[in-house]
């Protein structure tokens, strides 16, 4: 098959990730693989895997003055390649395509991978969902669940494909630095309570913050880091959070720095907290954490509830709850080997349901499906 990507997002997001990994693998199985995405980390990524990237035209933004341009040439990018799907990663390539395509083209396959959001109901959406898109791929239940009774779209146009994971890979890049734990002013036997997540306010930064003061009153040995980068909210913004709570003086790291790979931050926590109150399609970072045999304490929001299991392969509590973030936390710093028994389970669980080659496997059968092989 040809399949030819579009994905608007030219920054590094969940989507980017499961776009490439799913990719990787269709391209390893003999498929011909284009991206149609602005020039960013997603481009070079796709470029340095040895795919055919192209940057025009640019779906960021959307305008009616612009829809005959942009419409023709997606119809000569098209035309061009000759792709037997098309795959919209975000919701302005859903839009542009279904406004520049035929209904004798290829099939336009929404994916969505990255956004946990309801689709929208009013009657220009539902006719996008209804009638000009073919068909529909999502990570988690709870998005293939919007589709169906949210948008009346036929439960056999949508798929439920959650990602795979290599921790073969995944360990294959460097481990953490003691360089990390030295930034943090903290020794080896210090704990380390780890939020790694983009500075935004769906990451809920906020109840992380409060639940670590919490916790700093309990317990001595333990330092906390907040690893990301800016995003809609800027350091400053994360530092200012932090700095209202007495119990994190000295004990909190803002870390915003950009590094190869995410594996050096990952590995050097002793404790993986997952905060996020809008978030998590995917939640990558809870994958991470499993693979490298580090407990989570995460709210239940998104794809998290069926990434892990309660009280069996991590803790869950509600979102924007810092009360029950504190005590999920102080769960694992004081009761004698939870954290060894949640995070054993939590990489079991990672081999059996997120194993790449069968991830890719079904993929490869929902667009064949969907494009009538």
């Amino acid at each position: 098959m040809k399949i030819l990507n579009s994905t608007c997002l030219h920054g590094w997001s969940a989507a980017s990730w499961y776009a490439l990994e799913m990719m990787r693998g269709l391209a390893e199985r003999g498929h011909d693989v284009f991206f149609l995405v602005p020039d960013g980390r997603t481009a070079d990524r796709a470029r340095s895997e040895g795919f055919e990237v192209r940057t025009e035209p640019d779906l960021r933004r959307f305008s009616p003055r612009r829809l005959r341009a942009v419409a023709t040439g997606l119809r000569r990018l098209a035309a061009g390649i000759e792709p037997d799907l098309i795959l919209a990663h975000a919701g302005p390539d859903q839009l542009w395509w279904a406004l520049a395509g035929e209904r004798s083209g290829p099939p336009l396959v929404r994916v969505r991978s990255h956004d946990p959001r309801p689709p929208a109901r009013h009657p220009f959406a539902l006719w996008l969902n209804q009638w000009a898109t073919s068909a529909f791929i999502v990570a988690n239940e709870h998005q293939r669940r919007d589709y169906v009774r949210r948008c009346r779209v036929e439960p056999g146009r949508v798929w439920r494909l959650p990602p795979g994971f290599d921790p073969t890979g995944w360990r294959n890049q460097p481990a953490g630095d003691p360089a990390i734990r030295a930034v943090c002013g903290i020794d080896p036997t210090t704990l380390l309570v780890a939020s790694i997540a983009r500075f935004a306010p769906q990451k809920d930064h906020p109840t992380f913050f409060a639940a670590a003061a919490a916790v700093a009153e309990r317990f001595g040995d333990v330092h906390f880091l907040a690893a990301g980068y800016p995003a809609e909210y800027t350091t400053d913004r994360i530092r200012s959070l932090a700095s209202r709570y007495r119990a994190l003086d000295g004990r909190v790291t803002i870390w915003d720095e950009r590094l190869d790979t995410g594996r050096a931050l990952v590995s050097a926590a002793d404790i993986g907290v997952i905060h996020s109150a809008g978030s998590e399609a995917v939640c990558r970072v809870a994958l991470e954490y499993m693979a490298e045999a580090i407990p989570i304490a995460a709210t239940r929001i998104g794809a998290l509830d069926e990434v892990l299991q309660d009280n069996e392969s991590g803790l869950l509590v509600p979102p924007g709850e810092p009360d029950a973030l504190a005590g999920a936390i102080g769960r694992l710093l004081a009761v004698s080997g939870l954290r060894e028994r949640l995070s054993q389970a939590a990489t079991e669980r990672l081999g059996a349901r997120f194993d790449p080659v069968r991830a890719v496997e079904r993929f490869e059968y929902a667009l064949e499906q969907i494009a009538g092989r």
